[in-house]
């Protein structure tokens, strides 16, 4: 029994399902006798020993762990694809990253990444518009775009709350969003909100010439409540929906993807509290995995982290977290845990950086990402020593110094909105 799932050297088959996990085994139990359970708990297996499949089936649905490296704590497994529900993301993570986190019998273990077959690849989503679609919504095709959060992000009313998102789009933001907790508290209800601050915008685009977007929080209580919230921002003239990913469920994205998919609405997500589960490296589900799932899920936009201090993200991660949103086709890397993925065309899910950004970050995010990154700017963009709209300014006057191949000191000199954030430490 104790051999029962594992099979080293298994080649996995192209429609299969492939994990990698790290798995610390409690004490007392060995490894190959953790990475068994494992195995069969998220598929066929159990606590006990039931014999009830048919010997031909139970062939068919077992899993095969094919590789083990005790020293790194390393687990592959390989799942037969029909184990899974393809349209449906919540239980595919229920099988693989489900009941055995509760299991005795180890330790610590994380689900490092998952290889997606054609087959599901093909029924799930994807993004509607991708990096190019928004582009052509925002209208601008050949720089990062800027995105401003309204700060404080709890406390306004519906007017000064458009009118902090009217200075954001005056000064250069292309995108106006709200902050993760702004929904429809009392204070600031959302329909009011949505009316003022689509006002603000349309102010802002005959005053500017540029186009504006505002993403108003939708996140709900129930997705009844958040399809009426959608459909209330499209009727009105949206082009946007925020949502807030973890706490609202990968079955409630997957019915507002169908929902947007009609109201021809693009989904910026805010990937907040995924660090509940994904901080910790030897425990819990990678940020990287939920990265995947909410580009199969169909999402824009995505939070992905920034190189501030305040995240706690590093530079080699977020270069990997903005490949798994753009790239077709994506190789292994053993070191950093990613398996091998084809896209088969699904489309790129824009990254977005944010938490913590500031212009003088701006040459080095460039660096990193390239054009194709947005960059958002919260409470930075509205402590600027002459205001709101000059703190956007400067942020756009830094994209366009890089584009320029000048030094943000050197534009400094001649544009003062970001000679006065540089000399402000922002």
């Amino acid at each position: 029994m104790l051999k029962e799932y594992i099979d080293i050297g298994y080649t996995p088959d192209e429609t299969d399902f492939v994990c990698e996990y790290h798995l610390e085994p409690a004490s007392g139990i060995s490894f190959e006798e953790a990475c068994n359970h494992m195995a069969g708990e998220c598929s066929i297996g159990g606590w006990s020993d039931i014999s009830r499949l048919s010997p031909k089936l139970a062939e068919k649905l077992k899993p095969h762990v094919f590789y083990i490296n005790k020293k790194k704590h390393i687990v592959r497994v390989s799942y037969p694809q029909d184990l899974f529900e393809f349209c449906s993301v919540s239980q595919i993570i229920s099988t693989v990253a489900g009941n055995i986190f509760n299991s005795k019998m180890m330790t610590r273990l994380k689900l490092h990444d998952m290889t997606f077959p054609a087959d599901p690849v093909s029924e799930l989503w994807g993004p509607k518009y991708g990096i190019g679609g928004i582009r052509e919504l925002a209208g601008v095709y050949d720089r990062p775009l800027v995105i401003s959060t309204v700060k404080p992000k709890i406390g306004l009313d519906p007017a000064t709350h458009a009118n902090v998102a009217y200075q954001s789009f005056v000064g250069g933001c292309d995108l106006v969003k709200d902050d993760e907790n702004l929904t429809d508290q009392k204070f600031n209800r959302f329909e009011k909100r949505v009316e003022l601050t689509f006002k603000a915008r349309d102010d802002a685009e005959e005053k500017t010439g540029e186009r504006k977007m505002y993403m108003c929080n939708i996140t709900a209580p129930t997705c009844e409540e958040m399809i009426r919230r959608a459909n209330f921002i499209s009727n009105i003239g949206g082009h946007y929906v925020m949502i807030d990913t973890i706490p609202t469920g990968w079955s409630s994205l997957q019915t507002l993807r169908d929902v947007t998919e009609e109201l021809g609405l693009a989904i910026h997500a805010h990937s907040m509290s995924h660090a509940a589960f994904t901080r910790v490296g030897e425990h819990g589900i990678s940020l990287y995995l939920i990265t995947k799932l909410a580009r199969l899920v169909g999402l824009d936009q995505l939070h992905i982290g920034n190189i501030a201090d305040k995240v706690h993200e590093n530079k080699k991660e977020l270069m990997a977290l903005h490949d798994c949103c753009v790239m077709d086709k994506v190789k292994s890397n053993e070191k950093m845990h990613i398996l091998s993925q084809n896209w088969d065309g699904i489309r790129p899910t824009f990254p977005v950086v944010s938490s913590g950004s500031e212009p003088a970050l701006i040459p080095e995010l460039m660096k990193i990402f390239g054009k194709d990154v947005i960059i958002e700017f919260g409470s930075a963009i509205h402590t600027h020593p002459i205001g709101t709209v000059s703190d956007a300014r400067a942020c756009r006057q830094a994209i366009d110094a890089v584009l320029a191949g000048t030094s943000l000191e050197e534009y400094g000199k001649s544009h003062a909105e970001l000679q006065a954030a540089l000399n402000n430490g922002m």
